[in-house]
């Protein structure tokens, strides 16, 4: 039987848990997709939700949109469940669910600081249930097997588990999971060629080692396959919700009415310049220029806007934002060779000159970004010693082989392994940028 959604639903803000704010409601434009109108209390007390969102008394539509396909106004997309967590939903509560559907019954765990209730007095979230422990994780890994492939029964014992934590957003099937006492994010195996949790488990570790700020993560091994636990960076150490925007919504937000956003790594620079603390500005820009450098060499071309956020903190009742811990940091391995995530303003090709052409976007002198770039490559050498300490086995590593040391990454890899003298550098250049701007995911 389909779950029953109320008739008008509410943004609530969950900063304190122990004491939710109303934000405003949401409402259902005729093409399907879903707004917001701030609530007085918010107008008054409250801050801009994105960018594009400012403290108006006024409906709020989305302006950028994805073909036919219903959106969410800024920030409030982020807090809708993707492609898994609208799998969850359709199994578990209604088969036909529209994305207003989607908006509650995604339930209490969703990305950031935003939630969803029914009702303006009080928040009232769909099934608010403890979160699954780290010993329920078997149980989660078979109902995922059973939603993924349709077949077997859920039960009593794995609906309530996946349900309460199982409408992330993201394509890969996921949950979250409580261990010792902090939110983590359990992604599951999912038919990849290779273990694709322990590999990427092994390239965030990489990452770490080549001086990216990533998240915490640890693998989990289970009876037939490894998953991996990703630490949350929207959630503070004492259970706090931390107000988080992808870098799709915050590019979005930045972008004039009937002009395409675009994305890409100095893009989300440029927001940072604008928006971020300046105590704290160059070492995020410093940060984001090494995680791209990183993704470049170990052939990560799925590094789209989703897979990239920033934190809001507030200083003085403000928001400033910050970027986020690395995640989703792994090899692609689907022999794509243009990034999703745009290395130069018209450059999508893994090509770290292209990278280096855009070094001031970052706050770096030429021989910084140069110097960075070489350390970057002198930790990627050791990927297959790092992958194989870490239990990869030499069947993976061999497959994994074939991207990471592709002809033109290895090539790219011996000419910066040490940066020229100053006097004896290549002039930089530009790819023209292949394929066409899209709208967002």
């Amino acid at each position: 039987m389909a779950v029953e959604v109320p008739q008008h639903l509410f943004a609530w803000y969950l900063g304190d848990p122990q004491q939710p704010r109303l934000i405003g409601e949401i409402g259902r434009l005729s093409n399907g997709d879903a707004s917001l109108s701030y609530a007085p209390g918010w107008l008054e007390h409250g801050f801009a939700l994105s960018e594009d969102m400012p403290l108006r008394d006024m409906a709020y539509a989305p302006r950028h949109r994805r073909g036919r396909e219903p959106a969410a106004v800024g920030a409030l997309d982020d807090a809708r469940p993707d492609r898994w967590g609208e799998k969850v939903i359709r199994t578990l509560y209604k088969k036909g669910a529209t994305l207003r559907d989607h908006l509650y019954l995604a339930g209490d765990e969703r990305f950031g600081a935003l939630g969803v209730s029914g009702s303006a007095q009080a928040y009232q979230p769909f099934n608010h249930r403890p979160l699954p422990r780290l010993s329920d994780v078997p149980t989660l890994a078979e109902a995922v097997a059973v939603i993924q492939s349709g077949e077997g029964e859920l039960g009593a014992q794995r609906r309530a588990l996946i349900g309460a934590g199982g409408s992330l957003g993201g394509a890969k099937p996921k949950a979250v999971v409580a261990i010792d006492g902090q939110e983590w994010v359990v992604k599951f195996f999912d038919g990849e060629p290779w273990d694709q949790p322990l590999v990427e488990h092994a390239c965030m570790t990489l990452a770490a080692r080549a001086g990216v700020r990533v998240a915490d993560t640890r693998v989990i091994h289970l009876p037939a396959e490894n998953a991996i636990a990703v630490r949350r960076f929207d959630r503070g150490p004492k259970g706090e919700r931390v107000h988080s925007v992808s870098a799709c919504t915050l590019l979005r937000a930045a972008t004039p009415d009937g002009e395409a956003p675009a994305f890409g790594y100095p893009h989300l620079a440029r927001r940072l310049r604008a928006m971020a603390q300046v105590d704290r500005l160059d070492e995020h820009l410093s940060d984001l220029f090494r995680r791209m450098v990183f993704n470049i060499l170990i052939a990560n071309t799925d590094d789209h806007e989703k897979n990239h956020a920033v934190t809001h903190e507030l200083v003085k009742g403000l928001p400033v934002v910050n970027l986020s811990a690395a995640y989703d940091v792994v090899t692609t391995g689907s022999g794509a060779i243009a990034h999703e995530f745009m290395i130069a303003d018209d450059v999508v090709d893994p090509d770290l000159e292209a990278a280096l052409s855009v070094h001031r976007d970052f706050g770096l002198q030429e021989a910084q970004a140069r110097e960075v770039v070489s350390q970057v490559v002198r930790v990627v050498d050791g990927w297959r010693e790092h992958f194989t300490g870490l239990g990869v086995t030499p069947g993976d590593v061999e497959t994994l082989a074939e991207f990471i040391n592709a002809e033109h990454l290895m090539a790219q890899r011996e000419r910066h392994r040490t940066p020229p003298p100053a006097g004896d550098r290549r002039p930089q250049t530009r790819k023209p940028r292949t394929g066409t701007p899209k709208i967002f995911r």
